[in-house]
């Protein structure tokens, strides 16, 4: 037996009592995560066949899905009151983000593959080998589908929203908002 005084008791650490962030195991563990699967999604792009349009692109989808995830970031898709018509061939996204590049992560998840524009977010951000690029489709008729993407924790909306992958990763409960808004047609768009 030792005649040593009991031991005091642990005080909690100030990074833990800091509002709106999160534990630092919570942090490393997402710092891990995050870092296995953008390994995970290299090693999938070096084997993967280099002409395949679809693979390339369920690469893309599931890579931010899973980039997403592993950052404890929630992706929260609004739909326009009226949806996006399906019958017009041409779909042109236009995009306001504030959220950077988990923005255009969550852009990739949230909106629909088939507008025109998404395929160049996708490969600004998941580049997965060089594309054979497509023709450019003619996009002067096309219906303006307008995006917005802003970022907020919890339930208030963030003013100066997370630019690094550090600061993602200190945050609790990051929501990005992705709100497709009802499509423009030509006419709407002279007015």
């Amino acid at each position: 037996m030792t005649s040593a005084p009991p031991r005091p008791a642990a005080a909690p650490r100030p990074s833990e009592l800091v509002p709106g962030r999160v534990a630092p195991a919570t942090q490393q563990q997402r710092r891990l995560r995050y870092r296995a699967t953008l390994a995970g999604i290299r090693a999938r792009a070096a084997v993967s066949a280099a002409t395949s349009v679809q693979r390339r692109r369920a690469l893309q989808i599931c890579g931010a899905a899973n980039l997403l995830t592993a950052l404890g970031i929630r992706v929260q898709v609004v739909q326009p009151a009226t949806p996006w018509p399906r019958e017009r061939q041409h779909r042109l996204l236009v995009v306001e983000n504030s959220a950077g590049v988990f923005g255009d992560l969550a852009l990739l998840v949230g909106v629909p593959r088939t507008a025109a524009g998404w395929t160049d977010v996708a490969d600004r951000v998941l580049p997965v080998r060089t594309p054979s690029r497509p023709p450019l489709r003619d996009v002067t008729d096309a219906v303006v589908c307008p995006v917005t993407i802003a970022c907020r924790s919890g339930a208030e909306p963030l003013l100066l929203p997370p630019r690094t992958v550090s600061e993602v990763i200190e945050l609790r409960d990051l929501v990005i908002e992705v709100v497709l808004l009802p499509a423009r047609t030509e006419q709407q768009r002279a007015a």
